[in-house]
């Protein structure tokens, strides 16, 4: 079993549409003119988040997070210009204005940790507190730094995902050690009362993240122990109720994207980014061939996370690895070959990315 720190490092939040409503930004967030799209990344040892332009990666911007070792980041949510990102053992959420590279506030729980995120609207953000087993709700002109609006749910929430008026938590109903009490669990809520609608069992242990694909289900990752390959549950979001499950996504996946045309990317690790077709419920890369950059000898870097630009392409995120000597990098893959075709460093520790145009 791995520890809790890598555990914890693998939890991160789902796929969510990163558009930007607003027609006054930065220059820097327009891109370039060949292409409009800005790369955000959390640096997760490196407490800061780096934005680098899609059509010239080696333009980059930093945004620290804090000098504490408490701030331990792993996600972000974008909504127009502000990245709401949870710094993890520090117990709060930082907003953060993507045009001016500042923070504008924090969100504060009393007590416990903060990983899972969502944008409800424009202003309001839920958040998880793995700790405590909570999800609490805020918004960004609200006179309190505290947050105080929250709700129980399962055991170990770690990511949240909105769906019209209603939000699904993933909990990976763990204990106090980090062992699964059993599988997985989605809380469906009223994203705007808190009030629990229903929870479902999922088919695995340790649920990590999940998305909504183009028809509408839920997809939850099941990272499993570590060491088994994990699982896929697919989920009815009318009336959560679990349609089937794909047995095997690879060893230690902890984060998913779907893209409009319902590829998923799922990524782990321990072996790269596999991508699941949810309309033909197939594997277009299976655990046997998955995305990834290759090391001596031929075994695969890991992904912490992996998304799609607008034209197919994928960028995923390699943490690094100083044992082995692997400096942390984006790796980018040309869209139907997944042929690797780039690498651009990204600071310490990188373990989400998020694709924006502005």
């Amino acid at each position: 079993m791995w520890g809790a720190g890598i555990a914890g490092l693998l939890l991160a939040a789902a796929c969510h549409s990163d558009t930007a409503t607003g027609t006054s930004v930065a220059p820097f967030l327009r891109g370039t003119a060949t292409n409009h799209q800005i790369g955000i990344v959390v640096n997760s040892t490196g407490r800061s988040l780096t934005l680098f332009q899609l059509g010239a990666p080696t333009q980059t911007r930093q945004i620290a997070l804090g000098a504490s070792s408490a701030i331990t980041p792993v996600g972000l949510s974008v909504r127009g210009t502000t990245a709401a990102v949870p710094l993890g053992d520090a117990a709060s959420v930082a907003l953060v204005d993507l045009s001016t590279l500042a923070i504008t506030r924090y969100a504060i729980f009393s007590a416990g940790n903060a990983t899972g995120q969502a944008f409800v609207d424009d202003s309001t953000i839920l958040a998880t507190n793995p700790i405590r087993g909570i999800v609490g709700r805020f918004t960004a002109g609200q006179a309190s730094d505290t947050i105080t609006d929250t709700v129980a749910v399962a055991p170990s929430p770690t990511d949240v995902v909105v769906g019209g008026s209603h939000a699904f938590i993933i909990s990976g109903n763990l204990d106090v050690n980090y062992s699964p009490i059993g599988n997985g669990i989605v809380t469906e809520i009223d994203a705007r009362t808190l009030a629990v609608i229903n929870t479902v069992s999922t088919t695995g242990t340790n649920s990590a993240a999940g998305a909504i694909g183009p028809d509408g289900h839920l997809y939850v990752v099941n990272t499993g122990d570590y060491v088994n390959p994990g699982t896929l549950t697919v989920i009815d979001t009318s009336n959560l109720s679990v349609i089937t499950t794909v047995a095997n996504v690879g060893v230690g996946p902890g984060t998913i994207a779907i893209d409009s045309a319902g590829l998923a990317y799922i990524s782990s690790f321990l072996g790269g980014t596999v991508i699941w077709n949810t309309a033909t419920q197939t594997f277009v890369r299976d655990p046997s061939n998955p995305v990834c950059a290759p090391i001596a000898g031929g075994a695969c870097r890991g992904a912490f996370d992996a998304r799609p630009d607008a034209s197919g392409n994928v960028y995923q995120v390699f943490f690094g690895s100083s044992g082995q000597g692997l400096a942390p990098e984006v790796f980018v893959y040309q869209h139907g070959t997944y042929a690797l075709t780039d690498s651009v460093a990204m600071g310490q520790g990188p373990s989400a990315i998020r694709i924006a145009t502005f």
